[in-house]
């Protein structure tokens, strides 16, 4: 008798990487694609699209020649940053839906670096909608970007809570999957029911981010959230609060 000595077949659902940046943002774009080729998956069952609201579409063209992506571009004179923001992700998800058959789309935000296996971790999870865990602003402010909905007693649940964690994350961030408010969507994998009914959107009269817009959206609808606190990223951003400039060399990674 013969042993079967075949890898086992694993599905891989086809899923667009959808990147929305910026010329701002080009200060790590090197080393943002290089993390991005790295992450593990069938190359096959990837797609990879960028939306680039810079000023010009320079940089989009920048883009597209050095490192040959498909880049989405349009003139945002005039547009708050705000109305910026909602109007390039909702260009990614028009993409998604229209001209790919992706059943995932991971929207990442190109100052934030996954782990390789994000993508596995993510779809382990089975869930319509999950993030993966990363802090906003640096040093002895930075903080997990997640907000937790308010456990209300049932006379108040006509009013809206969330709260962050920046003085208990140990308790929360456990390696494990969470529900969540909102987790950002700097890492966020979405499946395409999802992206078929809710959109980003902006509000000129209440100016918040988009990402809090489609939480408050999911949360209206009855759609949970959902972060995975094992699949932690590197968010290289450039806030500069909290730095101690004489004392200590700074350094991204600690």
């Amino acid at each position: 008798m013969e042993c079967n000595t075949e890898k086992p077949k694993v599905f891989a659902p086809k899923i667009l990487i959808a990147i929305p940046t910026y010329e701002g943002k080009n200060y790590c774009l090197d080393a943002f694609l290089d993390n991005v080729q790295k992450i593990d998956y069938p190359a096959s069952r990837l797609r990879i699209v960028v939306a680039d609201n810079s000023m010009s579409n320079e940089n989009a063209k920048y883009i597209n020649k050095k490192y040959g992506i498909q880049v989405l571009w349009r003139d945002y004179s005039g547009y708050t940053v705000f109305a910026k923001m909602a109007d390039s992700h909702n260009a990614l998800r028009k993409f998604f839906l229209e001209e790919t058959d992706c059943e995932y789309m991971l929207h990442l935000e190109s100052d934030i670096f996954p782990p390789s296996n994000v993508l596995w971790e993510l779809l382990w999870c089975r869930k319509p909608v999950v993030n993966a865990l990363y802090n906003i602003f640096d040093a002895s402010h930075r903080t997990p970007c997640i907000h937790l909905q308010d456990k209300k007693h049932e006379h108040w649940r006509s009013y809206s809570f969330a709260y962050g964690i920046e003085n208990f994350w140990h308790w929360f961030i456990k390696g494990k999957l969470q529900p969540t408010y909102i987790a950002g969507i700097g890492c966020c994998l979405l499946h395409r029911k999802i992206m078929e009914k809710f959109n980003f959107r902006n509000n000129a009269a209440e100016p918040i981010p988009p990402d809090t817009w489609f939480a408050k959206d999911l949360q209206e609808a009855g759609v949970q959230n959902y972060v995975h606190t094992g699949v932690i990223c590197f968010h290289h951003n450039r806030e500069e609060w909290g730095r101690h400039f004489e004392y200590v060399q700074y350094l991204k990674s600690e």
